[in-house]
């Protein structure tokens, strides 16, 4: 491990200094969207259609980058949030350049973010120099609202003066028609959907001991951080080190304390990721229960027209047990 930096209040500079660039981002899952959307009284009670919503917003450019996809093509689990987190890293590396330092903040959902795949690609991208230095960060419990709530909350307020939302797309269709400076749309697509999961499983492996063989729990962590890190030396001074085959773990944010040292690399059969390892989650459309089917079509055939009639009949559907044992795959 390679001291880097001076002590005390240098430190900041010197990171400033090392990481020119920094990109911070905030990610978040709005609530679900229950598709059609008709004001009926009827339809309150009806199963409906989910449509999924994951706001990431980019402090660097001062938009969030909201993602819209209905649960035939996906959940909201790590699969889907490292997909489309990797989408976005290319498109603001495009549009901004390239960076130095990656931060990225989101709540503790332990299904969603607080997920060891999205560690495991953090540590990947910082491997392979995409990034010179990464942190993931959660928020307190008991945070007030973030940035993503703040904008979801003007979001919402956009769809709420819409009575009717005959299909998923049409979400993301009213958001992107609205005009709002500070909204980037993207409708998610089964090919955006890679299978991270099964890719990172070659290379990684899900650790709850540290270097030093002590137990943690992964619920109780505040701070990843990937590449170059802050700790303190022997005079009690911070210093910012250089890291690569660890990763510094800490379950509180004060960068004083001192971190925990995991890896997650396999110790035996560690394969070379290539990308040609990595494919979609699947080629076709996920079938969603009969029940919803059935109450989707039954609403567009009351209210909607027919075209929204024969999306509802198109989509796949199964009983309830072969999609709950399509859900645990």
């Amino acid at each position: 491990m390679q001291r880097t930096a001076a002590s005390g209040e240098e430190i900041s500079h010197t990171q400033r200094e090392m990481f020119p660039k920094t990109i911070t981002l905030q990610l978040d899952f709005d609530k679900t969207l229950k598709t059609p959307k008709v004001s009926s009284q009827d339809s309150y009670f009806c199963a409906k259609l989910k449509t999924h919503h994951l706001g990431m917003y980019c402090a660097s450019d001062d938009h969030i980058y909201c993602f819209f996809y209905d649960e035939t093509v996906g959940t909201t689990g790590p699969n889907e949030v490292i997909s489309l987190l990797d989408h976005l890293l290319i498109e603001l590396e495009n549009k901004l350049g390239k960076h130095d330092h990656l931060i990225i903040w989101c709540d503790n959902a332990p299904g969603q973010f607080k997920e060891c795949f999205l560690f495991f690609y953090l540590d990947l991208i910082v491997r392979r120099g995409q990034f010179l230095r990464a942190d993931l960060k959660f928020l307190l419990e008991g945070h007030t609202y973030s940035v993503c709530d703040r904008r979801f909350g003007t979001i919402q307020n956009v769809f709420q003066r819409h009575k009717v939302i005959d299909i998923p797309r049409k979400w993301a269709t009213v958001l992107e028609h609205e005009g709002l400076s500070n909204v980037i749309v993207h409708w998610v697509t089964l090919d955006m959907i890679k299978d991270y999961k099964s890719f990172l499983r070659l290379r990684y492996v899900s650790r709850n001991e540290d270097l030093e063989r002590e137990r943690f729990e992964v619920k109780n962590i505040a701070w990843l951080n990937f590449g170059y890190g802050e700790t303190v030396d022997e005079n009690g001074d911070l210093q910012l080190v250089h890291h690569p085959d660890n990763v510094f773990v800490r379950f509180g944010m004060d960068s004083r304390q001192l971190p925990r040292k995991i890896s997650f690399l396999k110790k035996k059969q560690c394969m070379e990721l290539r990308p040609e390892f990595l494919t979609t989650v699947r080629r076709e459309k996920r079938a969603i229960r009969e029940d919803v089917k059935r109450s989707c079509v039954k609403l567009a055939e009351k209210y909607l027209s027919q075209s929204a009639i024969r999306f509802y009949e198109s989509l796949p559907s199964s009983t309830s047990e072969e999609n709950e044992g399509s859900e645990l795959q």
